[in-house]
């Protein structure tokens, strides 16, 4: 099915996607009966039930005469189709029986799954795989299997004792298919696409591999029950044989015997023929009678008919046979081969007095004897004693005495007494006997009575009969092949689908879950972008906060000095504007009075300049700090001053709140650092303690102490506050955590963050907090005197 195909697109191409579902199926089915078990109609996979349950799935229900048309096209390769419309008939209700099975589970299991499981298809979790597996590959796949292997048996094709084992091969076999190549087509056609998109590197390549170890284990398995079945066939048939053989030589044994006896002897009566031969028929059950025939000149006929008569105490003549097989006087002729005695006499009195060499194929058999000196058997002729329709069998042995032909000692042999005789206590069951003799047919025992139960074994043997050379053939049917069958090459397909499944299962649950995290994964990582651009955005939103805090503090300081210096140049405008008249008039100028206005104007002008040289320290430095905060370039600072003038920016929010900030920094020491992200530490430790360490109105202290330890300079921010709780402290670096989330003063919980890393990730420094519920809190940094560069690098 050509990937992509909407429903409007199946719709305008039924009959493009129709050829194709139908030369899938039949292409693939067609491989697959390569390993059907004998005698052929199941196999170990059938991958066309998963083609047929997948097109139906995806494509529609009305492609089910697709796969019925493909299944009946398999499965009537044998039906005849140059004998006859009633032949054909005849033959292809079975084939179509099996494809309308076929195309009915594609259909019950297509619309079972979108029933219980629903389309589009994920089947990513262990429910609805299990469903899945159990009812779709397993009890779905019950449908073709029985429909099918009812029909064969319907049919005449299937033995009764074989039915379940073909049909449990039938529905393992489509069970298989449907879990290997129905889903290997969703992988590549069926919805959502992303789910079955991502399993279609390791899916299609595990379940592939699986198949092939199941099916080779099985072919190897079927193979060994085949090969262990034929040899187990081939010494029961070998042993019926050799019986033959032994059997059929110990008869010619007796009627060497029996050679020898009346060769030896010049004049053999009736009782001791009867004696002699009495021994041999109980010996040997095979025999219908065992004659005496003398040659006999025409000149002794009439003695001997006497003599005849007066042995059966009823008048007795020389007889033989028309073309009919109808007993008459014998007509005149120089010689004849007259049966004399035969045993037992009882049931063959008919026999006696009858001229053999009236008979074509005796008289055949009885020259070659007499030429050869050797056994000779007629061909299959009707005995004279026959009544019946069954073949019978003369083997004459000549008899010389004196080196002249004095008569012929014969076994009279019915074929099929032979045959049960041999087959006595032979189990036969599942196997077919013929003998032939020559393109004859003589004896046929167990044969299969329907034509289409091909015999599955063969074994043929020649068998010498006197001059003669019969076949006995032995063949094995479904019965014999179900009688010796075990159940190993089963287990082992059954234990494969049982495999096979449960990877599926496996397979198909994993991935389905590896791709819902990778789906949940491109969510998170979309996600943490969102919060760290958020926090970015708090962060420099703290970083505001805290440089508005200087600006206040700057902004109090800086109001003080400007308000002297507009005093005091108000105060001297208006001495100057008072004295200017009277410079004028300077003679009106007292002594006192001017050196009192040229001390005020002196004092106003020290005033402003004061104020405004004040000014102008609290702008330079709180540039300098401005700048610092805003810049990550390192540079060498006098850590006292620097410290100085940022808690000089602090003192106004300190002294507002009457808490007390000092400074214990030696004035040597000298670092090379990141002013600004140093100005960052030191004001939010600050205005942490300044936050949280004094609750309500509590006033306090805060003590900035600074020491030298080695390579290290160690700022401890220390406050005689509330102190933190273990839990508090622990969590006290964590991003967004705060003690007073809500209210009026709550906090965004980034500003011990925001120093965290600051120190390690911008200073190159560590920083840890030691604390105690009512005793404050301490900060520790720690921070190189000299710049680590691998270290020192943007936190903000």
């Amino acid at each position: 099915m050509p990937i992509g195909l909407t429903r409007q697109a199946l719709r305008e191409n039924y009959l493009s996607v129709f050829f194709f579902i139908l030369l899938a199926y039949y292409s693939v089915g067609y491989l697959a009966m390569l390993l059907a078990i004998p005698p052929g109609y199941a196999t170990a996979i059938w991958p066309s039930a998963g083609i047929a349950l997948a097109a139906m799935l995806l494509a529609g229900y009305r492609y089910w005469p697709a796969v019925a048309l493909a299944s009946f096209s398999i499965n009537a390769i044998e039906v005849p189709l140059d004998q006859g419309v009633a032949a054909f008939f005849a033959e292809a209700w079975a084939p179509a029986l099996i494809g309308l099975g076929a195309a009915t589970q594609a259909v019950v299991g297509a619309w079972v799954l979108k029933r219980v499981i629903g389309y589009p298809l994920n089947l990513d979790t262990a429910r609805s795989v299990l469903i899945y597996i159990v009812l779709i590959c397993g009890v779905a796949s019950v449908i073709s299997a029985s429909v099918a292997v009812s029909t064969l048996w319907l049919a005449g094709k299937l033995e009764s004792n074989n039915y379940l084992y073909n049909w449990a091969t039938w529905w393992v076999g489509d069970g298989l298919g449907i879990m290997l190549v129905a889903t290997l087509m969703f992988v590549f056609f069926a919805e959502p696409r992303g789910i079955w998109r991502s399993r279609a590197k390791i899916l299609p390549v595990a379940l592939l591999l699986a198949s092939v170890v199941v099916v080779v284990m099985y072919v190897f398995a079927s193979r060994w029950e085949s090969t262990r079945q034929q040899q187990m066939f081939e010494r029961h048939a070998e042993q019926i044989y050799l019986r033959a053989e032994i059997l059929l030589h110990s008869y010619f044994e007796g009627l060497y015997a029996a050679q020898s006896f009346l060769g030896a002897s010049e004049h053999v009566n009736r009782d001791e023929f009867y004696q002699f031969v009495g021994g041999l028929l109980d010996r040997n059950p095979g025999f219908q009678g065992v004659a005496w025939a003398v040659v006999m000149p025409h000149q002794q006929r009439e003695a001997f008919e006497r003599q005849l008569s007066l042995q059966m105490g009823e008048p007795k003549v020389v007889t033989e046979a028309d073309g009919n097989g109808t007993r008459m006087l014998a007509d005149r002729r120089d010689t004849y081969v007259v049966i004399k005695y035969i045993a037992p006499e009882v049931g063959n009195e008919a026999a006696l007095g009858y001229d053999i060499s009236s008979n074509p194929l005796a008289r055949k058999a009885l020259l070659a004897a007499s030429d050869h000196r050797q056994p000779a058997a007629t061909a299959p002729l009707t005995l004279v004693q026959e009544t019946g329709q069954q073949a019978g069998v003369v083997v004459y042995f000549p008899v010389f005495r004196a080196g002249v032909l004095s008569g012929y000692i014969s076994g009279v042999f019915r074929v099929e007494n032979l045959m049960h005789a041999l087959l006595v206590n032979q189990n036969l069951n599942g196997l077919a006997l013929t003998l032939t003799a020559g393109d004859e047919l003589i004896f046929e025992a167990d044969s299969l009575q329907n034509a289409n139960k091909a015999p599955l074994f063969v074994q043929s043997w020649p068998i010498h009969f006197a001059d003669q050379q019969w076949r006995l053939t032995i063949s094995g049917s479904q019965r014999f092949l179900a009688d010796s069958r075990s159940i190993m090459p089963w287990g082992v397909l059954a234990a494969g689908m049982l495999f096979v499944g449960l990877l599926g299962m496996s397979l198909l649950v994993l991935t389905g879950a590896k791709y819902h995290s990778d789906e949940s994964s491109v969510k998170l990582q979309a996600m943490v972008e969102r919060l760290q651009q958020t926090q970015g955005q708090l962060v420099e939103s703290e970083k505001m906060a805290a440089l508005g805090g200087l600006v206040a503090g700057f902004a109090h300081e800086l109001n003080t000095p400007i308000g002297i210096a507009i005093t005091a140049s108000s105060t001297l405008k208006s001495d100057i504007q008072r004295i200017a008249p009277l410079i004028a008039q300077s003679d009106q100028l007292s002594g006192d009075e001017a050196e009192r206005t040229v001390s005020r104007l002196m004092e106003a002008s020290s005033m402003v300049l004061e104020s405004l040289q004040r000014s102008g320290n609290l702008i330079s430095s709180f540039k300098q700090v401005s700048v610092d905060q805003a810049s990550a370039d390192v540079r060498k600072i006098n850590l006292h001053d620097y410290l100085h003038d940022i808690l000089l920016h602090l003192a106004p929010s300190c002294r507002s709140n009457g808490h007390d900030v000092s400074l214990d920094c030696p004035r040597d020491i000298y670092i090379h650092t990141v002013p600004g992200g140093l100005t960052q530490v030191v004001v939010n430790l600050v205005n942490n303690s300044l936050g949280h360490a004094f609750p309500g109105d509590r006033q306090g202290r805060i003590q900035l102490r600074v020491r030298r330890d080695g390579p290290w300079v160690v700022l401890d921010v220390a406050d005689d506050g509330v102190g933190m709780s273990p839990e508090v402290r622990d969590k006290v670096f964590e991003p967004f955590f705060t003690t007073r989330r809500g209210g009026k003063h709550a906090g965004s919980g980034l500003g011990l963050h925001l120093v965290y890393n600051v120190v390690r990730r911008q200073l190159g420094g560590e920083i840890s907090v030691v604390s105690t519920p009512g005793e404050g809190s301490t900060f520790t940094v720690q921070l190189p005197l000299m710049p680590q560069h691998d270290h020192l690098q943007d936190a903000g």
